[in-house]
């Protein structure tokens, strides 16, 4: 949706500047107006951002338009100014209904754009606190259902995490990245697993999904100019079934051998 409505402003407004100023498109001008057309595209983009606001805040977290639209705004970003090309195995793997929880390995702040993009409905994450000081961001986050991960508070990190659970007992579909935050930018094994963001799924007894990124630690190396192809592997679902005589701490062990073991064998869903 975002992606045409963008190029549809730019071709309007580079329209609106040779028509009105009579210039011909083949002139030398033609690339001042296509600056002007990108320009004022992406000024429009932005302003939808902010008038969408209080549409967002008085509406249910699990709200779907809002959450088509920050999805389409998501897939707009990762076309154009991160130019990612995202090939996904397994999609036939997520449950169709019913709340469930993601797991994936973190190596790039792009991450969770590209899991909102396998989703087509509404879906929250587990967000650092640090996200949650930066304007306009913070509202929209908190208002399609994101929780708060403070790691210096554990008492609130517990309240986010019952927040969390409930959503998910809900019906909504939670994305975390267990390895709490990127531990190393160059390997993308998870490297590091904190038992308790396993306490999302188990105490909602909701199916944990797991998921394989591998390519995003590319993405800072290439991205504005370069194209990065990002392979998502989608794992079948582990269920309560599954996982109820298992600790934390093994479910953790779990995930993460799997998520290693496709890196290093390749593409297995």
């Amino acid at each position: 949706m975002l992606t045409f409505l963008f190029v549809s402003v730019w071709a309007l407004i580079i329209t609106i500047l040779t028509t009105y100023t009579k210039t011909d498109l083949l002139s030398g001008y033609t690339l001042l107006w296509a600056f002007f057309g990108y320009f004022f595209a992406w000024v429009f983009l932005i302003l939808t951002i902010v008038i969408l606001l209080p549409y967002a805040k008085y509406t249910r977290k699990d709200n779907r338009f809002k959450h088509y639209y920050i999805r389409s705004l998501v897939h707009f970003l990762n076309i154009f100014p991160l130019r990612l090309k995202i090939k996904v195995t397994g999609k036939s793997n997520l449950p169709k209904t019913g709340g469930y929880v993601i797991y994936a390995n973190h190596k790039s702040y792009t991450d969770p754009f590209i899991l909102y993009t396998l989703i087509n409905r509404p879906m929250s994450l587990a967000a650092k606190k640090g996200i949650y000081k930066i304007p306009i961001i913070k509202n929209w986050i908190e208002y399609i259902g994101c929780i708060q991960i403070d790691r210096d508070n554990n008492r609130e990190a517990a309240k986010s995490m019952l927040e969390g659970i409930e959503r998910v007992k809900n019906g909504m579909i939670m994305g975390i990245f267990p390895e709490g935050g990127i531990k190393d930018r160059d390997d993308e094994k998870m490297v590091a697993i904190r038992a308790g963001a396993y306490k999302l799924a188990t105490k909602a007894e909701a199916p944990i999904v797991p998921i394989t990124m591998m390519g995003t630690s590319e993405v800072k190396k290439r991205a504005p100019f370069k194209r990065t192809v990002i392979k998502v592997i989608i794992h079948k679902p582990l269920y309560k079934s599954d996982y109820e005589q298992l600790s934390t701490s093994e479910i953790g062990d779990i995930v993460a051998k799997l998520t290693n073991d496709t890196i290093t064998n390749g593409i297995k869903a």
